[in-house]
């Protein structure tokens, strides 16, 4: 993961686990999440994560009941770990 999109979690408050932050805390660093956490993160309910010549990861969270329809927000990386990211980030509109 980039250090740019790493930092954007940071600063949108990404929920990191209390075991990997209490040292980090100190140093005033920010470990990057491992794929799991972030899945997690998102909820893993109404997840997808695909490969299409670039990861593509999408979660449902709402519904339409006018148009009868699933609501989506998806993020898109170069990793599965970037997509997931990208997608947490888009779903706490940071």
């Amino acid at each position: 993961m980039k250090y740019e999109l790493a930092k954007k979690l940071k600063d949108a408050g990404f929920p990191v686990k209390d075991y990997r932050c209490a040292a980090d805390i100190f140093k005033g660093g920010f470990v990057e999440p491992t794929l799991s956490e972030l899945i997690e993160a998102c909820g893993e309910k109404g997840f997808n994560l695909g490969y299409g010549g670039i990861w593509r990861a999408i979660k449902e969270y709402g519904y339409d009941f006018k148009n009868k329809v699933s609501l989506y927000k998806s993020g898109d990386g170069k990793t599965p770990e970037e997509a997931v990211a990208n997608l947490w980030l888009e779903l706490n509109n940071k």
